[in-house]
């Protein structure tokens, strides 16, 4: 359990506590007032100011509030006296804004808790323009927002935000680009728009990406975090024979010889890709909603798996699910991951000078149907199997499938090939011969234009063909290099 979990709101325990009331405060103590000036715009010192609002927000104790340690990282990152105006400058400016006059909280405090409590009540949006704007009349020389969107734009700030993308109903294309200012869908012709004729622009269906690029950069604001992202290569210490980090395995160790140019920094993060339906009504409600996210696995093994550092990329929107059309909604992350492979200029807070951050995409996280979805790589009938490639071992017997050909993967002197208690033969053949990097891409090249869906026909696959389209993934630099097949599974 969390040292600073000194309220417990999880178990019962109201999310503020009484005024003047403080965690672990003897009865009677009052909490030192903090000053604000008189027109409060700022309060007096911008060191004091900062300070303040971290005390004041480790008042509530929660465990999930790291407020203080992200401020303190942003004002250390932050060129201090030379005029520049950096990304997070506006960011501490509001940091140093008093809500209003006499206050002891800061702006953005105010508007983090504000959202805080709205989702921990769940409290709708009009609810809170209406709170919002009784405040405004109740408080007229305020800063608080006045109102919902206006207190998402402080938060925006932080590079939290995402943007909303209008799909076609059909999930032919996403209307951005060159389809930004349509209100048909260029190849189906169905609406944008739910009223059919565009008036009341309320989108059919809309994807939220969450900007991965912004994400990855603010790693390296923190001092601490910047040593944990090349903690694989300064403080690992490998032992022969034994897996402690992601770093001893084979996929990594081949993927650093053949690139030695992106190996040499340690600051450049291999990602890993995880994604999964599910229905966030119940199981009673028909309804699927697909989220994708992207691990960092730089980071030590006791925080590769840490829930805070799983970021969310895509929410795919239902109520069906995205099944061959999941490429289209990979396209803005796609683009992104191109843009990390070549390099963004990052500032990194144990270097004076920014670097050029890579990144790439070395795993995928998800159960066997959805190696079919993400990849196009067949995962039922005659292909089905993973290894089998040119000869796969399934055989029809009275009308089901079965894979009775396992015994070829043994040694050719094992007793079991030579026993006819299987299926009454023996197993003299050789294991099935896989496909190489070449072959691999003849097989997606024979389908790169064929997009099996609702509205089109079936359409036969070739023989020995294991692939129903070209994988979104498979432009990749590293899925280029290595056998597509062995990082799926």
């Amino acid at each position: 359990m969390a040292a600073t979990y000194d309220r417990w709101i999880h178990h019962g325990e109201p999310l503020h506590a009484e005024p003047g009331a403080e965690p672990g405060a003897e009865p009677g103590h009052q909490p030192d007032a903090h000053h604000a000036d008189e027109g409060g715009e700022h309060l007096e010192d911008d060191h004091v100011v900062l300070e303040n609002s971290f005390n004041l927000v480790e008042e509530d104790g929660d465990e999930d509030d790291r407020i203080p340690d992200l401020f303190k990282d942003l004002y250390v990152s932050e060129p201090q006296g030379d005029g520049q105006n950096t990304i997070y400058a506006e960011l501490i400016e509001e940091a140093k804004r008093s809500a209003s006059d006499g206050g002891t909280m800061s702006r953005f405090a105010f508007t983090v808790k504000l959202l805080h409590v709205k989702s921990f009540y769940r409290m709708s949006n009009a609810a809170l323009n209406g709170i919002l704007h009784l405040l405004a009349i109740q408080y007229p020389k305020s800063s608080i927002p006045k109102n919902y969107d206006e207190a998402l734009s402080i938060i925006g700030r932080l590079g939290l935000s995402y943007e909303s993308i209008h799909v076609c109903p059909s999930n032919c294309v996403l209307f951005r680009k060159t389809y930004a200012k349509l209100d048909k869908c260029p190849k189906c012709d169905a609406s944008r728009w739910k009223d059919g004729d565009g008036r009341k622009q309320i989108p059919e269906k809309v994807l939220r990406y969450f900007p991965i690029i912004p994400r990855l950069q603010r790693m390296f604001i923190s001092k601490k975090q910047s040593e944990e992202v090349q903690w694989h290569k300064l403080k690992r210490k490998p032992v022969t024979n034994e897996l402690s980090h992601r770093a001893d395995g084979k996929a990594w160790k081949d993927f650093d010889s053949q690139h030695k140019d992106f190996a040499a920094d340690a600051r450049n993060i291999r990602l890993g890709l995880a994604t999964d339906g599910f229905n966030p009504f119940g199981m009673s409600r028909k309804y699927n909603m697909w989220p994708v996210f992207i691990v960092p696995y730089n980071l030590p093994p006791w925080a590769c798996m840490d829930q805070s550092n799983f970021m969310m990329a895509l929410l795919i929107p239902g109520p069906d699910s995205p099944g061959k059309d999941f490429d289209i909604f990979m396209e803005p992350l796609v683009e992104d991951l191109f843009k990390l492979w070549n390099g963004v200029q990052t500032y990194d807070a144990l270097s004076p000078d920014k670097f050029n951050l890579r990144a790439a995409v070395i795993w995928c996280i998800h159960d066997f149907p959805v190696l079919h979805t993400l990849s196009g790589r067949l995962t039922a009938g005659y292909q089905a199997c993973v290894r089998c490639d040119k000869d796969p071992c399934s055989e029809r017997i009275r009308n089901k499938l079965c894979w009775i050909g396992s015994r070829r993967f043994l040694p050719m002197d094992h007793r079991w090939r030579k026993s006819k208690g299987f299926n009454g033969n023996t197993e003299p053949r050789d294991p099935p011969a896989e496909f190489t990097k070449e072959e691999l891409k003849q097989q997606l090249d024979k389908v790169k234009d064929v997009r099996p869906g609702k509205n089109q026909k079936k359409r036969k696959r070739g023989e020995g063909q294991c692939w129903d389209r070209r994988s979104i993934l498979w432009d990749l630099p590293y899925w280029a290099d290595l056998k597509l097949r062995h990082n799926l599974v």
